[in-house]
């Protein structure tokens, strides 16, 4: 069968994300999709392996604000079609701690203030962590 089209990503929680997808075309020379086979896992791992009979799947026991890769391809009794891709991430929570005051380093120079700080772990910020400095 051809790739299936229009792979997209609905809302979820912090530690799910639902995937849905519709059917490769007709015209790409399948009869019956037997199964739809789900990759997904963490940027650069091997992941895991799922099915699904239907066009939609909830994948579980995700870290919150973490990205993951989805490749959904179907499946007939004449093999597999090619996979279509998707980078997802689940829901951001607050992070598990503030960065550390002790981290915080300023320089004065003339007119200018330069200051820096020890990021937190993608782990730790679980999202894209945003900074305030209120002066």
């Amino acid at each position: 069968p051809g790739p299936v089209r229009n792979l997209m990503k609905t809302p979820s929680s912090v530690s799910s994300i639902t995937i849905s997808w519709d059917p490769p075309e007709p015209s790409d020379g399948y009869t019956n999709i037997s199964i739809y086979i789900i990759r997904y896992g963490k940027l650069d791992t091997t992941g895991e392996i799922v099915t699904s009979e239907y066009t939609q799947k909830t994948i579980n026991n995700l870290e919150p604000g973490i990205p993951y890769y989805v490749a959904v391809s179907a499946s007939t009794t004449g093999g597999n079609g090619n996979e279509t891709r998707l980078l997802v991430f689940s829901k951001e929570e607050a992070p598990v701690k503030p960065v550390k005051t002790s981290s915080i380093k300023t320089v004065w120079s003339g007119n200018s203030l330069s200051i820096s700080w020890e990021p937190l772990t993608l782990h730790e910020a679980r999202g894209f962590p945003v900074y305030y400095i209120y002066l």
